[in-house]
């Protein structure tokens, strides 16, 4: 999951070393998160799709495309090429942040 968010090392030095890391970012950028493809790879889950929908796999980036209120919030499309921009202002990272904590309150 990291080298979605940053396929480029350096890039993602740049723009880390500027963030405070909180759980939730963690848990994003490293892909152990509490949704059902991750749980289902450890036998933790019966199987890796949403319970509401059962054709969907359920991971972080489904979740994430799913919130278009933090795309509008954050005034940035949730696709690979933005990754590091959601990161890499205040603003919009705040949004990022809201929807990570929610996403992880619900599960």
């Amino acid at each position: 999951m990291t080298k979605y968010f940053f396929p480029r090392v350096d890039e993602a030095y740049k723009i880390l070393s500027r963030v405070q890391l909180t759980p939730f970012l963690a848990q994003t950028l490293t892909e152990h998160n509490g949704f059902a493809q991750y749980l289902h790879k450890f036998k933790l889950k019966n199987s890796p799709h949403c319970a509401c929908a059962p054709d969907n796999v359920q991971d972080l980036l489904r979740f994430l495309k799913e919130r278009s209120e933090t795309e509008a919030g954050a005034g940035v499309e949730i696709v690979r090429l933005n990754s590091p921009t959601l990161l890499c202002h205040e603003e919009k990272r705040r949004h990022f942040s809201h929807l990570l904590r929610r996403g992880c309150e619900n599960e």
